[in-house]
């Protein structure tokens, strides 16, 4: 056994970081945010199936087809081959556990580099350990999938600092620019970055922008294509959020102490060793602190904040810890302290185990109604959700009436039509002194079941600001 791990080091911290980033993807009922059914899983449903709830970024231009597009191809895979949506999905959730990999590659990569295979195994073990990282794995956000191509940006970009490579330079261009078309609020962090790999290095600069620019006129081609303007979801989705403040007027902001406060709740008291390691890891990777830091302080100054936002700045900071405690002796006190205050979060514990059984009526409906497509949740305060279906707020009791199901709170007023299913009682992290029973109520078989064109989209609430951009037609 021990012959077998020191000849695939990599491959064993690989298989150790899908062993817990798989089941997530199969079994798991959690979800970081609603962009990920609404706006993506969603929409790549609707590109498959052709029918289903439209929100109003997409009825203004103001998101990218690319990732729904891709969540696509799997689940039209699927439906082709004769599996039910929920396959495509898993499937859909899988792929993306194998493109998290990429932040546990690079860190073995790192601590290998600078310590032998010793700093490789250290690295890289806590990286496909460190929870954040797994948690995030099965979901399709902007901020996980940014990661996922700015930290192989950085190792490649330290790889041609130290080589002089050019397909080295020509990696971390490419993958600066998807970085940036994934998620353009790194911009920032993106040119710090480009600006150490080139340095005064013409050569590298060309390489490098050559490189970025590819991704980014591709993404732009695709706005072209879909939206009939080129790179409309980038300019549109500064203007609204950053210039009009769509973000901060529907959501709210937060004070600055809210990324501090809540890396104190998702790390306890491993937030300590955190620091004190990522400082000594910052010493020989200067490029990845300086690009966490920008990525943390211009979040900071964003009035809307959302502990998702600066998970490409987790991803940098992990691979620095790894780098700073294999350069000593591990210190078992020192690795506890680490690993407990981690693996002992409330916050990790929030998502492995809130609402796992009210979530499972989603599951239910899956297996007893195939066509189901919209289901609409229609009290604010039940906000689990699990991509089987696009699930929304409707904008009033109407808007509802046209869902596919409703999940609900049981004393929740259901328009005619609909057909209780069944009822759960809300499992909580904190149940307080009432539970909640939640049920689920059918209408028919689902668009998908009638014979003719799907129904227009239900209506939603939009933001004033952005009522001059919709596109109709589309």
């Amino acid at each position: 056994m021990r012959s077998r791990l020191a000849a695939h080091p990599l491959g064993c911290v690989l298989a150790l970081a899908l062993a817990l980033r798989l089941p997530l993807a199969i079994w798991g009922q959690d979800i970081v945010a609603p962009d990920e059914i609404i706006q993506y899983f969603g929409q790549a449903h609707r590109l498959v199936y052709g029918h289903g709830p439209v929100p109003w970024e997409f009825q203004v231009g103001m998101r990218s087809w690319l990732l729904p597009g891709l969540l696509a191809g799997p689940i039209w895979l699927v439906k082709a081959l004769g599996g039910a949506p929920i396959t495509g999905l898993i499937l859909d959730k899988i792929l993306l556990c194998l493109a998290s990999l990429s932040l546990v590659g690079c860190a073995y990569g790192w601590g290998r580099m600078f310590h032998g295979a010793r700093g490789g195994w250290i690295a890289g073990g806590l990286a496909a350990l460190w929870p954040d990282l797994w948690l995030m794995a099965p979901h399709p956000l902007e901020e996980s999938l940014s990661a996922y191509a700015l930290v192989p940006a950085c190792y490649f970009a330290t790889r041609a600092r130290q080589s002089e490579a050019r397909a080295h330079s020509l990696a971390a261009g490419a993958l600066l620019g998807l970085s940036f078309v994934l998620r353009e609020q790194l911009a920032p962090a993106i040119a710090l970055i480009g600006l150490m790999l080139c340095g005064r290095s013409p050569r590298r600069w060309a390489l490098a922008l050559a490189a970025a620019g590819l991704p980014v006129l591709l993404a732009g081609g695709l706005d072209w294509l879909t939206w009939g303007q080129p790179f409309r979801s980038f300019w549109l989705n500064i203007y609204l959020n950053a210039v009009l403040g769509v973000a901060s007027g529907s959501f709210g902001g937060e004070p600055v102490s809210f990324y501090a406060l809540h890396l104190l709740e998702d790390w306890l008291w491993a937030i300590i060793p955190i620091a004190w390691l990522a400082r000594r890891g910052a010493r020989r990777l200067p490029m990845l602190a300086l690009a966490a830091m920008v990525i943390l302080v211009e979040h900071n100054l964003l009035g809307h904040k959302e502990l998702r936002f600066i998970f490409p700045a987790i991803a940098l900071i992990v691979p620095l810890v790894g780098v700073g405690l294999a350069e000593r002796p591990l210190s078992r006190k020192l690795v506890l302290a680490l690993l407990s205050g981690l693996l002992l979060s409330p916050v990790t514990a929030y998502a492995l185990l809130e609402d796992s059984s009210a979530t499972s009526l989603y599951s239910a409906l899956a297996a007893r109604h195939p066509c189901l497509v919209a289901v609409g949740i229609v009290n604010s305060h039940f906000v689990p959700m699990t991509p089987l279906f696009t699930s929304t707020d409707f904008t009033s009791m109407q808007e509802a009436a046209r869902a596919d199901a409703i999940i609900a709170p049981e004393d929740t007023p259901i328009p005619p039509g609909f057909t209780r299913d069944r009822c759960v009682v809300r499992d909580r992290f904190f149940p307080g002194k009432h539970p909640l029973m939640i049920c689920a109520w059918t209408r028919g078989q689902g668009w998908c079941g009638q014979a003719g064109p799907a129904p227009p989209p239900p209506g939603f609430v939009y933001p004033p600001a952005a009522r001059g951009f919709i596109i109709t037609g589309r």
